[in-house]
């Protein structure tokens, strides 16, 4: 009986790699006021290698970000992009190409160096495109913070950091993302 909870708590522990494709993204931008800062900020993301077309809309400040296929696209990398050019991210929405990835609350699964924490989601297998909402302490109000903080018992998302709540596998070379279904 011992060895059973062990097992399981190993089992419960494990991040699973994700079978998913990241395809598009559409980013908020705050503080774009002119053309030259919105080209500014397109040239910038453009040096990232694992994008294949982007423009940014000065009328909505947002980046619609296409991903080359088949390469990681570290999430982390648009947003340290974003800032380099001297603007910050104000939200984050993304489709991920799913292949029988199952999710439920709590789950975290792997994507190259992030991991993505569903907070809020029923247990399910995701096939197909899915957009997925970026919900971290820094892509919401104070509000919906406040609101997300309750569907979840996990620090992490609270402490907006990698906790002792978190897989073994969620490590300081991964970046971890808190997410939810977009509706």
């Amino acid at each position: 009986m011992k060895t059973f909870f062990i097992t399981l708590l190993l089992l419960l522990g494990v991040t699973l790699q994700a079978n998913a494709q990241l395809i598009s993204a559409d980013v908020g931008v705050n503080g774009l006021t002119c053309s030259m800062c919105a080209r500014g900020t397109e040239e910038t993301l453009k040096r990232l290698d694992f994008i294949d077309s982007i423009d940014v809309d000065l009328n909505t400040l947002v980046a619609h970000i296409i991903f080359k296929k088949n390469v990681n696209a570290p999430i982390e990398d648009i947003i340290k992009a974003v800032e380099d050019a001297g603007f910050s991210v104000r939200d984050i929405k993304a489709v991920y190409n799913f292949t029988n990835q199952k999710i439920g609350k709590d789950e975290h699964i792997d994507y190259g160096n992030d991991v993505l924490h569903f907070v809020g989601a029923n247990d399910k297998t995701l096939n197909g495109p899915v957009m997925l909402r970026f919900i971290d302490k820094q892509f919401v109000s104070k509000k919906e913070f406040k609101d997300w903080s309750k569907k979840t018992s996990m620090t992490c998302y609270k402490n907006n950091k990698k906790d002792d709540c978190c897989p073994a596998n969620v490590t300081q070379t991964k970046r971890l993302f808190h997410v939810t279904l977009a509706s």
